[in-house]
């Protein structure tokens, strides 16, 4: 009984874990995002491409060191940075679509209860 107890429970774990993964995109699903959304030309879409580059390796560094005092204030900074950057590459229409973008983002984190945004 416990083995059986015990499996279901790896199944579980395994199963909650490969959801988590699909959750997020892929780099090359995030600038076709932005690309498609914001009806970026060629020249935009590259830069945009190399933002949202340096901002993940950023994020990747800062899981890497383990480190999760002021996590959560951290990754707001390097999310409100990465928008930043992006706006001044956009045209108004362009940075009107991007606000939208970002307050659907956020709400989406509200609703996902807390802590959700740690992996984002």
């Amino acid at each position: 009984m416990k083995r059986v107890i015990l499996f279901l429970l790896m199944v579980l774990l395994i199963t909650s874990a490969a959801g988590f993964a699909q959750g997020r995109m892929s780099h090359e699903e995030r600038v076709k995002q932005y690309k498609e959304r914001l009806k970026l030309n060629g020249d935009q879409t590259k830069k945009v491409d190399a933002i949202l580059l340096k901002s993940e390796q950023k994020i990747e560094k800062m899981r890497e060191t383990g480190s999760r005092e002021n996590f959560r204030e951290e990754m707001m900074k390097i999310n409100d940075d990465t928008n930043d950057e992006i706006q001044k590459i956009l045209k108004p229409a362009q940075k009107e679509e991007l606000k939208k973008m970002i307050e659907e983002r956020r709400n989406r984190r509200q609703g996902q209860g807390p802590g959700w945004n740690r992996g984002q």
